[in-house]
């Protein structure tokens, strides 16, 4: 079974990576470097909090993992409810109006 990360979205500099504090994307960049040398097949999970808002830190998140080369594949998005869903199933759930 892959093992899954959860980073959590505290505010626009702060990310949770399970309950590990990082500020910044250096700092989460390292710590999503770490977790893809002990299982490059990881789950990450993308929680924004409940006073979501805080757009920066999901793209710092975004960003980092994509520096560090985590597969896009692996990317989860954490709804309200709790459900984790793939970011195809996001965006199906959330059609963009044409414009």
């Amino acid at each position: 079974m892959r093992k899954q990360i959860t980073a959590t979205v505290v505010n626009d500099e702060t990310i949770l990576l399970d309950e590990s504090t990082c500020i910044g994307k250096d700092e989460v960049a390292n710590g999503l470097r770490s977790a893809l040398e002990s299982d490059p097949n990881f789950t990450l999970i993308i929680r924004p909090t409940a006073s979501s808002g805080h757009f920066k830190g999901i793209g710092t998140i975004i960003y980092a993992s994509q520096r560090v080369g985590v597969p896009v594949e692996n990317l989860r998005w954490q709804m309200e409810d709790g459900e984790v869903v793939t970011f195809d199933e996001l965006k199906a759930r959330n059609p963009t109006p044409p414009v």
